[in-house]
């Protein structure tokens, strides 16, 4: 009696693709989990590098009220602002209600500065805070007492008592007011938090008008609180409501943002007129965005790994399937029904493929970060997928129903194509992450309704220039059989022959051809990236170092540095700001005095841009037109522009206009230097500033969201190229029963084992070769086709590896190799499979 194979037979029969399939299985499983886990564990440290690298003053949210004189509303004593801070905390939206740090600050000053003693350039401001006697230590006299009608006590900072000529026990005309100095104070923890939001109070302000000569100073001075409110003054009421930076994360910025715009809404609902002022909502904004298109990114790869993935393993099924038809067949012989044999097949290909997910996602676990929707699910749907694949092979093997006709299979090519222009028309139109600020993660809405069909856009892409392939391949194939059998060699006729015959090469090319597009352009964005920190990073340094005082730089200094061992160059130079006297009221101005011709020696052969060195001034746009104008800093002097310049290096000129004096300057106050940071630290005065080139760079990429995104290029990248390298081996491996018995046919005609090997070769090396060639041709082009800014992730550096961003050299070059190497595994594996089968 013949007894039918079981599911356990089958795989002990052929335990090397069972092993094959279990690794490939347990290798995807292991990507698709582990990648989204990587990113998302960075996304909470992102959202509070966010919020904790901006100042304070800038993320707390400020309710405002300005109140004029003789204003019947309260907001008279200190009581009645303390009530008033409770109310507005009640208004807080749930979401910015659990982030609000419940440490309560606010206070209240004059509107604008009151001129002293009615001497010119010396103003006071008024002011009063909640909480303000803990956090100051008095170093000569006491805190400001209660004032009665026009008179009002004040204490002023220590440091600001020196520059502003003021004493204990002065007292001081302001208008209207009677104000005595009772104390200097200082801080008592400077690093402490309400000094960032109260920091006016540790220094005098300089403030220039435009033509002005000389600066206003002002003080900011401690009043009693109740005297300053009962005061006839303009007062401006402040109630800070600060988030707490480690109370934020990914997962309810979102949430937090619009709870912003919502405590907005509900403020302008009260009877009271008052303002809500914050930057929250901008780095929130900012921060979302980013997120969204980190997000985005890592779908794209996603979307490539599952389909390179799961044709990988399909490929290795259906080299079981082939493997196990005879016993397929014989169980249908015997009389088992269809359902039967795909449930054995599937039931062994199930054997392998469940244990092979579940150790992936198990292994994945080891990954910091929180599960994702993709991180389990994804081996769930792969080990699904594998075990669906090898149940309809079984059915074909079997002599169940064959594929789909023509018709069908051309309909759904078109529609791939369709679906790729399109999505390749909307990303380069409306850019990729900008379509929904989801607050889920990888999977489960962290992308917006159209960004969730625009992020497979290269995907697509790869897998329509894969058809294209499927369908231009053999006619290019055949145009060069046609020329060999021209020729008298019967080994370019017979593997060429054999190459117009291949049968099923749709599945591979699918699937090799979108990993190595993939792959290349993973590695072309990551290189790319990398390139375009490093010019951010010397954008703003401007040199490998750069020395700043605004107290300037003493000649000795200038010497000790340029003669220390280490330093190769040093190029003195002043930067600073002014009016460039055109048009009514001047135009603000930033002035950089330095030798261009030296400049351009110390910064040869880094990837700066520098313009070029003459005998003028060069000036911004805005200010060419003018045929000479005055400007007062660095001193006074007639400019007339010999040329313009857009910007300088370490240079930020913002909204103002932007001036370049040549040849050395007078006063020094910036150095710019190559060498060792090390041998300039040392000699640096006391104020000096110091920044790097290296740390620059550190900054940008040290950022938790370009640190991900950087790696997880990198690791599916390295992911595409083992499973290009798989496919290979496999389509090679699938046919090697074949065309062992058309070797063994030729070799009774006299065959060679080294024509076999090119034979071979030439049989199943060119479909590969192409689709290799073509998707390295897709991946090189998809940073230029799909043009999305990744400037956010390069310092800010406009354009960088968007659509008109040159082709990084280094990162295209791994790319060719990476295609080389998968075109040298199969010429090589077809050639020494060929001399194997011959031999066979």
């Amino acid at each position: 009696m013949i007894r039918l194979p079981g599911v356990h037979g089958l795989l002990g029969v052929h335990k090397g693709v069972a092993a094959l399939l279990a690794a490939l299985v347990f290798g995807a499983a292991l990507v698709v989990s582990a990648l989204p886990r990587m990113v998302e564990s960075s996304l909470d440290a992102a959202a509070r590098s966010a919020v904790g690298s901006a100042p304070p003053g800038t993320t707390s949210l400020a309710v405002q009220f300005t109140r004029r004189p003789f204003d019947p509303r309260g907001m008279r004593t200190t009581k009645q602002v303390a009530k008033a801070d409770t109310a507005w905390r009640a208004l807080l939206p749930t979401a910015l209600r659990e982030v609000a740090d419940p440490g309560r600050l606010y206070d209240f000053a004059t509107s604008s500065p009151i001129l002293i003693d009615d001497r010119a350039h010396r103003y006071m401001t008024l002011k009063w805070v909640s909480g303000a006697g803990r956090h100051v230590r008095y170093v000569k006299g006491g805190p400001p007492g209660r004032g009665s009608g026009t008179r009002v006590e004040v204490a002023v900072p220590a440091v600001a008592a020196t520059e502003m000529s003021i004493r204990t026990g002065d007292t001081l005309r302001l208008g209207d007011l009677t104000v005595k100095v009772t104390g200097l104070f200082e801080p008592v923890r400077p690093a402490d938090r309400f000094w960032a939001l109260e920091p006016e109070l540790t220094y005098v302000i300089h403030h220039r008008v435009p033509l002005a000569m000389d600066d206003d100073l002002i003080v900011t001075a401690l009043a009693d609180g109740d005297s300053l409110a009962g005061a006839e003054l303009p007062i401006l009421f402040r109630w800070l409501v600060t988030p707490a930076q480690e109370r934020i994360g990914a997962g309810n910025a979102a949430a937090v943002l619009a709870d912003t715009a919502e405590f907005g809404r509900r403020l302008g609902r009260q009877d009271l007129e008052v303002t809500l002022s914050t930057g929250l909502d901008r780095i929130l904004a900012e921060y979302l965005q980013r997120l969204a298109l980190t997000r985005a990114l890592i779908t794209v790869f996603l979307s490539g790994l599952a389909v390179v993935c799961l044709g990988t393993t399909a490929l290795a099924v259906l080299l079981f399937a082939g493997r196990v038809r005879g016993d397929l067949l014989l169980m249908r012989a015997r009389g088992a029904s269809l359902a039967r044999t795909m449930l054995t097949c599937g039931g062994a290909v199930a054997l392998v493929a469940v244990p092979a997910a579940a150790a992936g996602q198990a292994a994945a676990g080891f990954v910091p970060g929180a599960p994702t929707a993709v991180a389990r699910l994804g081996p769930a749907a792969l080990a699904a997928g594998t075990i669906a694949i090898a149940c309809a092979a079984a059915l074909v093997r079997s002599g169940g129903r064959r594929s789909g006709n023509a018709l069908r299979r051309i309909v759904l090519e078109l529609l791939v194509l369709a679906l790729a222009v399109a999505s390749v028309h909307l990303l380069r139109t409306r850019g990729l992450g900008t379509g929904g600020l989801g607050t889920g993660g990888l999977g489960t809405g962290g992308l917006g309704t159209g960004d969730a069909f625009l992020a497979p856009g290269p995907v697509l892409l790869a897998l329509a220039a894969a058809l294209v392939v499927l369908r231009a391949g053999p006619a290019l194939i055949h145009l060069v059989f046609r020329a060999a059998a021209r020729r008298s060699g019967a080994v370019p006729f017979l593997g060429l022959a054999a190459a117009r015959a291949v049968p099923s090469a749709a599945l591979p090319v699918l699937t090799l051809l979108p990993a190595v597009a993939l792959a290349a352009y993973g590695m072309v964005t990551a290189g790319g990236l990398e390139e375009a920190q490093r010019q951010a990073a010397w954008e703003r340094t401007g040199a490998e170092i750069r020395v700043e005082r605004a107290e300037g730089i003493a000649p000795e200094t200038l010497e000790q540095i340029a003669h220390a061992p280490g330093v190769r160059a040093v190029v003195p130079a002043a930067v600073g700001t002014t009016v460039a006297e055109v048009g009514f009221g001047g135009r603000p101005a930033t002035v950089v005095a330095v030798d261009l011709g030296a400049y351009h020696r110390l910064v040869a052969g880094s990837p700066l841009r520098l313009p070029p060195p003459g005998s003028g001034a060069l000036v911004s746009r805005d200010l060419s037109a003018a045929g000479s104008f005055d400007v007062g800093w660095p001193a006074r002097t007639t400019v007339t522009p010999a040329g313009t310049v857009d910007a300088m290096p370490g240079v930020a000129a913002g909204d103002g206009a932007l001036i370049v004096l040549p040849g050395a300057p007078a006063q020094v106050n910036t150095l710019l230097i190559a060498g060792d940071p090390e041998a300039v630290r040392p000699l640096l005065p006391s104020g000096a500033n110091m920044t790097t080139v290296a740390g620059a760079l550190a900054e940008i990429t040290g950022a938790p969201l370009t640190a991900a995104l950087t790696a997880a290029l990198r690791v599916a990248a390295a992911a595409l190229a083992a499973y290009a390298l798989a496919a290979v081996a496999i389509a090679l491996t699938g046919g090697a029963a074949r065309r062992a018995e058309d070797l063994g046919l030729l070799r009774a005609l006299g065959l060679t084992r080294r024509q076999a090997g090119l034979v071979t070769v030439l049989e199943a090396a060119p479909l590969l070769v192409l689709t290799a060639v073509a998707g390295l041709a897709a991946g090189l082009a998809m940073p230029a086709l799909i043009g999305i800014d990744l400037s956010a992730y390069a310092g800010g550096r406009q354009g960088a590896l968007s659509g008109g961003a040159l082709l990084p050299a280094l990162p295209g070059v791994v790319a060719g190799a990476l295609a080389a190497g998968v075109a040298a595994v199969a010429l090589a594996g077809a050639y020494w499979g060929g001399r194997r089968g011959h031999a066979g």
